[in-house]
């Protein structure tokens, strides 16, 4: 059998990464409705309401456009994929998506997919990696999550 060899990166073909501070989404949702599956516990919470603040990026989360789609693992880890439709301050529509997973300890991560208008002023989000990081209230109703841009 052939051992796995992890390839060597070079940093002048991938660069150094560095996280730059975007904006946060600070998300209200409804109580989670849960189900048993084979995979885990699927949970399922409506979005309410939000806003979007930051430098380049002001709007409303758009109610009941989406949510967040959990499934809890044996270890209490939960894999999120959240779905969001935001109306910034000018008009434009955006669409967010972002999986990755928050554990028991509180510690998220993920990596958020963005779709905006490519006529409009925020077409620069379509081409923008982020990598998202989040505080939960107790209750799990209200979700600040933080944007920060991949270079």
């Amino acid at each position: 059998m052939r051992e796995f060899a992890i390839p060597e990166t070079h940093s002048k073909v991938m660069g150094e990464v560095k996280l730059d501070y975007a904006f946060q989404l600070h998300a209200l949702y409804d109580p989670p409705r849960v189900s048993h599956t084979p995979k885990g516990d699927f949970r399922y919470q409506d979005i309410a309401s939000g806003e979007v603040r930051g430098e380049r990026l002001n709007a409303s989360v758009y109610p009941d456009s989406g949510g967040q789609y959990d499934t809890v693992r044996a270890d209490r880890t939960r894999d999120v994929d959240a779905h969001f439709i935001l109306k910034a301050d000018n008009g434009e529509w955006i669409y967010v998506e972002h999986v990755g997973y928050r554990r028991p300890d509180g510690y998220y991560r993920a990596i958020a997919y963005v779709d905006a208008d490519t006529k409009g002023a925020y077409d620069w989000l379509n081409n923008t990696t982020f990598v998202v990081t989040a505080t939960e209230s107790p209750d799990q109703r209200s979700v600040i999550f933080y944007y920060y841009i991949a270079n």
